[in-house]
């Protein structure tokens, strides 16, 4: 399980409070860095398993795919949606990130999304699309959990190498 993951790290109540904000979070930002070293960020739906690893589904002829193609190393944020100051919350985290090619690690991450849009597996057109495009995984190799709802600037951050 995911919380148990984040409890090598993490306090276990921040643990059970990220593994939870984590199921329920669809969308996260992937920043990649292109040839010429700009910065490129695109939105994903992404789904995780219970070893923190997240998965999307893009194609490979997508900016951020190429860019992490050729540089794997990116940054990725999961926040939740609520503007106000004090209840800014979420996740920073950095690591690899790559294009999932094994069948055993396809099939990881197409139960992840099954698991987390359960609704849309069962729609023969996301189906579809799903297996026309490609899966990334990321794996976090440094992670910050924010919440601003716990005081001003809280944060943990944890090495996960």
């Amino acid at each position: 399980m995911v919380e148990t993951q984040l409890s090598l790290h993490f306090p276990p109540a921040i643990a059970r409070q990220v593994a939870t904000f984590l199921h329920h979070a669809r969308t996260a930002s992937l920043a990649t860095v292109g040839e010429q070293g700009d910065p490129h960020a695109a939105n994903v739906q992404f789904a995780h398993d219970d070893d923190l690893r997240f998965y999307w589904v893009s194609s490979p002829k997508s900016g951020h795919s190429r860019n992490l193609a050729a540089r794997p190393n990116v940054a990725v944020t999961v926040y939740g949606h609520d503007d106000r100051p004090m209840n800014i919350h979420g996740l920073q985290m950095r690591g690899r990130a790559v294009l999932v090619e094994a069948d055993l690690d396809r099939h990881r991450a197409w139960n992840a999304f099954v698991d987390k849009f359960a609704d849309l597996a069962e729609n023969p057109r996301f189906r579809e699309l799903i297996e026309s495009q490609q899966f990334y995984r990321f794996q976090p190799t440094w992670v910050r959990w924010i919440d601003n709802r716990r005081g001003f600037g809280f944060k943990v951050e944890a090495e996960l190498k």
